[in-house]
């Protein structure tokens, strides 16, 4: 594996083409670039990718590598592939012979194995670590696509040693201010930087992918052999148990809920403790970063507008628990006002059984489960509203 060297940072100075003929040197090499990844069966490479998500104070890195072998027949990734990342959180490979994903865990010394034909893709598909991949090599495609939708604007910014395709891509729901830039390395022909900016209210999440040590050519299987093999034999293996729908059940109605420990927000000195019953109360086990948990916010508010004093509504927060997220919360609020308050909690009780954010209970006045959700949907407040009506009544 290639050991991840410094990344030049690509020249500030860049020199805008202007449209119509000028343009088309730029595109023809952007269309010469296709054709190149087309042709070639693999490729290795060190990454440093980094993100800086909604609400995060700091941006987060990983640095990897990657040897990848295409497999047009597979219809899973479209290749089968070695990732490794060592650094302060993780010590671990991820491996896919095109039959199976295997997670290697280092400081675990443990192999779990995850079935692809049954869609157990999330280790790849669903975890930051994936991103390393996505890099246009397996499925350029991809970019011609982008190139031909009439909905994407394009434009082309020429530094010498570097062109940059710039391409504005069109508001999604909340999110909008959507742009991609590709930059392509001109003597090398490769793209050796990606780079994606997005903004969500006055939020901006940003994608850096920055590679190095490209190299193009067949990957030989030997050479997915030799760095898999020693762990292979030498780590305890288990095969990934996918939990079933018992594993998700919320609480029965007519159950009594057990209290929870936490810090009323923005005091995190004083520890207290939620005893529910007494009068109706909606639990929102939420956090900051959550997507459905901020839609489900508006229907909550509008609902203890509705109700006052009849309705206790509380925010249940596990996941911002320490002094050092108080300033992240405090700016969420600003920018989703939450009108009931907050509790900041390091363990929610295991009765709950909170999988997924938001969970939602709503606790009649003997502190029994009336009503239990996981997620949201555009007719919460509608939903919530008949059953709180009946309740309070």
């Amino acid at each position: 594996m290639h050991i991840i060297g410094k990344i030049m940072l690509l020249p500030l100075l860049l020199i805008t083409l202007a449209a119509g003929a000028q343009q088309a040197p730029a595109k023809q090499l952007v269309k010469t670039l296709i054709e190149k990844y087309k042709k070639q069966a693999g490729i290795s490479y060190d990454i440093l990718y980094r993100i800086k998500s909604f609400d995060s104070e700091s941006p987060f890195d990983i640095q990897s590598s990657v040897i990848l072998q295409k497999r047009p027949s597979d219809t899973v990734f479209n290749s089968k592939f070695l990732y490794s990342r060592k650094d302060s959180l993780a010590d671990i490979h991820k491996y896919y012979d095109t039959k199976r994903l295997l997670v290697i865990d280092h400081n675990e010394r443990k192999i779990t194995e995850f079935n692809t034909a049954r869609m157990e893709t999330f280790p790849v598909t669903g975890n930051i670590d994936g991103s390393v991949l996505n890099i246009y090599f397996t499925d350029i495609a991809r970019l011609e696509k982008k190139l031909a939708n009439e909905k994407i604007t394009t434009a082309y910014t020429d530094s010498g040693a570097y062109l940059k395709l710039t391409l504005h891509l069109p508001d999604d729901d909340e999110f909008y201010d959507r742009v991609e830039n590709i930059y392509i390395h001109k003597p090398a022909l490769t793209i050796s930087r990606i780079t994606y900016h997005v903004r969500y209210g006055d939020q901006v999440q940003q994608n850096d992918w920055q590679l190095s040590n490209i190299r193009f050519g067949a990957i030989p299987d030997k050479i997915f052999d030799s760095q898999t093999k020693p762990f292979l034999k030498a780590y305890d293996k288990e095969t990934y148990k996918p939990l079933t729908e018992a594993d998700y059940k919320l609480l029965d109605s007519g159950t009594v809920v057990p209290s929870i420990s936490g810090k009323w927000y923005p005091d995190y000195q004083q520890e207290s403790v939620l005893e529910p019953g007494g009068s109706i109360t909606i639990l929102d086990f939420w956090y900051t970063s959550c997507m459905p948990c901020i839609k489900a916010i508006p229907h909550l508010n509008k609902l203890q507008q509705k109700y006052g004093r009849q309705l206790r509504i509380v925010g249940v927060n596990p996941v911002e628990s320490k002094e050092k997220d108080q300033s992240r919360i405090s700016a969420f609020l600003q920018r989703t006002p939450m009108e009931y308050p907050i509790l900041i909690t390091d363990t929610i009780p295991k009765a709950y059984n909170v999988r997924g954010y938001p969970t939602l209970y709503i606790i009649d006045r003997d502190g029994k489960v009336a009503y239990a959700q996981m997620g949201t949907s555009e007719n919460l407040y509608d939903e919530l509203d008949t059953l709180l009506s009946q309740l309070i009544r």
